[in-house]
C-alpha cells in the first residue's frame, strides 16, 4: 500500500531565525541564509524534542601531517559554511609496507610533522568554538591489516595514542567516550579496507559509506573508488554486506580532503538531527545514528519509521509506517526505500509535478560559473570571478555555496556574502589544474521567492565586466549561457529554475511483514538530477 501526501503539504517552508555570524564589514556571512535551520517535522522520538539539521565534515586534512595548507585556513573555512568540524590529521599507518624509491617517507615525515604538532593542534581546535561553530579534536589511524578509523574526541584529549593493534585503538575509544568511524571501508582487507570481524557498535555507531575514494554502499553503487592506489571495491567488504550480517551502525559522509578545505564540495558532506548546536548535543545525536550521507548537494533529509528517526531501533510490529520528508538543491530524480538491502519503493516526484505554474513561489536557481581551456591546451590559470547577484521583486530566503578545494592557495578564499535579501556578493576562483573530479567549476544555489516578472540580475566585474538579467519566467524553461571572452575562455550559466514541487517531497509508505519477530532494517536513498545523492541512516525493527 503506498499513500503519498506530496502534493497536499507544504514543504520544508518554515521560517527560522537567521544565523547571526558576522562577516567582514558587519555584513552577514553566507552562513546566514545558508545556516537558516531545517526544522524536523516528523516524530522526534519519545521525548518529542524538535531537531534541527546541522552540517558538517569530520574528515579532512592539511600540511599538519602529509597535506597541504595551514590548520588555521581550515578552521576558517570550515567556520564559514559548515555547523562543525573535526580535522583528523594523519597519525600512523603500523603495518606500512615499505614502498619504491623510499615514497612511503611522505607519511613517514608526515605522521612526524602532525606528533609534533599535536600541542598546538589541540590549542587551535580549542579556540576554534564558539556559539555558532564546534570544532572536534581527531586524528586519523591507518592499517592496512585492520583498515582505517577516524578517531573524533568528544573533549581535549592530551594523548595521541597510535597502537599497533585495532583493539586497543577501540578499547581507548570507548574509555574516551570517541568515536572510532570506520574510513573507505571497501577496499579489500588487507589494502586498507575494513576489517569488520573487530566491528564495534560503541566504538563506531556511524560508518563513513562516501568521500573523495568514493561511496562504499554496494560494489555497484554511484562513485566507484578509482582515485587511489587501493584498487577497485571489494563486493563483500561493502556496507550493504555488513547490515545484512546483522550489524548495526548508522551512516555518514566526510571529505577526506587533502587541500585543507573542510566540506569541499562533492566530496562528501553529513547531516545530523541535533538538539542545538553544541559538542555534546551533536555527539548525542551520533551516537544515536541520527545522521546521513550527501554526496555534495545539502538534501535536507528526514526519515521515520512508526514515528521513530533514523538510526532507531524500533520494537518488533508487523505494521510498519515509514515517513520521508525531502528538499533537494536541485530537482529529485528518485527517493528510494531500501528494505534488507533491496528496494521495495520508489517514488518519482516527476509523477506528482504541480499542474499549476511554479510562479509566484519559490523556486531554487543554480549559478554555476568556471571552465576554460582544456588541460591539452597547457593553459592552465586561475580565474578570479568578482560579482554582484541581485534581485528586483522579489527576496533570497537562501544562499548555498558550492565550493570546491581547487585552486589550492594559502590566502584564496571563495566568499558569498549576503548583503541584504535581495543582494548578494560573490568573490570566487576556479582552475581546471588539479581541480577534484576534473570539475573546473563552482556554483551557488539561491532559494528565491518571486514573481514572474521579478528580474534576477548579475553585475559581473571580474573576469570581464558585463550586466546581464533575466526575468524568472524567462528561467522556466530556457537558461542563460554567457562566455567571457573568445574561445577557451571561462564561462557561467545561469540554470533554469527548479520548482518546489521538483525539488521536494514528503512520502508516507506502509510495509507489513508476516513474521512480528522478525528482523529488518530500512534505509532511504535519494538521488537528483545532477547525480548528487544522499543516505539516511537505517532504522531497524525487531
Amino acid at each position: 500500500m503506498d499513500f503519498r501526501l506530496n502534493e497536499a503539504k507544504k514543504i520544508m517552508t518554515d521560517q527560522p531565525e537567521i544565523n547571526r555570524r558576522t562577516f567582514l564589514g558587519e555584513s552577514l556571512a553566507a552562513t546566514a541564509l545558508s545556516g537558516l535551520r531545517v526544522n524536523s517535522e516528523l516524530q522526534g522520538g519519545e521525548n518529542q524534542k524538535r531537531l534541527q539539521l546541522f552540517w558538517g565534515d569530520l574528515h579532512n586534512h592539511n600540511a599538519v601531517g602529509y597535506a597541504k595548507g595551514s590548520l588555521e585556513r581550515s578552521i576558517e573555512l570550515a567556520q564559514e559554511h559548515l555547523d562543525f568540524f573535526a580535522f583528523t590529521g594523519h597519525a600512523s599507518w603500523h603495518d606500512m609496507p615499505r614502498m619504491p624509491g623510499n615514497r612511503h617517507m611522505k607519511w613517514v615525515n608526515g605522521f612526524e610533522v602532525h606528533s609534533n604538532h599535536w600541542p598546538k593542534t589541540r590549542q587551535l581546535i580549542q579556540d576554534a568554538n564558539n556559539d555558532e561553530f564546534v570544532a572536534f579534536l581527531g586524528y586519523e589511524w591507518h592499517s592496512s591489516q585492520f583498515g582505517d578509523y577516524c578517531m573524533i574526541f568528544p573533549e581535549d584529549q592530551p594523548e595521541l595514542f597510535l597502537p599497533n593493534h585495532v583493539e586497543k585503538l577501540l578499547d581507548f575509544a570507548e574509555g574516551n567516550q570517541a568515536l572510532a568511524i570506520p574510513h573507505h571501508v571497501g577496499y579489500k582487507q588487507g589494502w586498507r579496507g575494513a576489517n569488520f570481524k573487530h566491528f564495534r557498535p560503541g566504538a563506531s555507531p556511524v560508518v563513513e559509506v562516501f568521500s573523495e575514494h568514493g561511496c562504499t554502499e554496494t560494489d555497484r553503487s554511484p562513485y566507484p573508488m578509482i582515485r587511489h592506489s587501493n584498487g577497485g571495491r571489494s563486493a563483500s567488504n561493502m556496507i550493504v554486506p555488513q547490515l545484512q550480517k546483522g550489524m548495526r551502525f548508522g551512516f555518514v559522509a566526510s571529505s577526506d580532503d587533502h587541500l585543507g578545505y573542510p566540506g569541499a564540495y562533492g566530496e562528501g558532506v553529513l547531516g545530523v538531527w541535533a538538539e542545538d548546536l553544541s559538542s555534546r548535543s551533536l555527539m548525542e545525536a551520533i551516537r544515536a545514528r541520527r545522521t546521513y550521507a550527501a554526496t555534495g548537494d545539502r538534501i535536507a533529509l528526514e526519515v521515520s519509521l512508526n514515528g521513530q528517526p533514523m538510526g532507531s531501533d524500533v520494537p518488533a510490529t508487523t505494521d510498519r509506517q515509514i515517513d520521508v520528508r525531502v528538499q533537494g538543491e536541485d530537482a529529485i530524480s528518485m527517493v528510494e526505500l531500501i528494505r534488507n538491502g533491496k528496494v521495495i519503493e520508489r517514488y518519482f516526484p516527476e509523477d506528482h509535478l504541480d499542474d499549476k505554474p511554479i510562479l509566484p513561489g519559490k523556486v531554487k536557481c543554480r549559478l554555476q560559473y568556471g571552465w576554460g581551456p582544456w588541460a591539452d591546451l597547457a593553459m592552465g590559470r586561475t580565474c578570479f570571478w568578482d560579482m554582484t547577484i541581485k534581485l528586483d521583486g522579489g527576496r533570497f530566503t537562501r544562499a548555498i555555496p558550492c565550493f570546491q578545494s581547487s585552486p589550492f592557495d594559502e590566502k584564496l578564499r571563495d566568499r558569498l556574502k549576503v548583503v541584504s535579501n535581495q543582494e548578494l556578493r560573490l568573490d570566487s576562483n576556479t582552475t581546471r589544474v588539479k581541480c577534484y573530479a576534473e570539475d573546473p567549476t563552482k556554483a551557488v544555489v539561491t532559494e528565491i521567492e518571486g514573481t514572474p516578472d521579478t528580474v534576477l540580475t548579475l553585475q559581473i566585474r571580474k573576469p570581464y565586466e558585463k550586466t546581464i538579467s533575466a526575468r524568472l519566467q524567462d528561467l522556466i524553461d530556457d537558461n542563460v549561457v554567457e562566455f567571457t571572452g573568445v574561445f577557451t575562455s571561462e564561462s557561467y550559466i545561469v540554470h533554469r529554475l527548479v520548482g518546489q514541487s521538483e525539488y521536494s517531497a514528503q512520502i508516507r509508505w506502509q510495509d507489513q511483514q508476516r513474521d512480528a519477530n522478525s528482523t529488518d532494517w530500512y534505509y532511504v536513498r535519494v538521488t537528483q538530477n545532477n547525480g548528487q545523492l544522499a543516505w539516511s541512516s537505517p532504522i531497524w525493527v525487531g
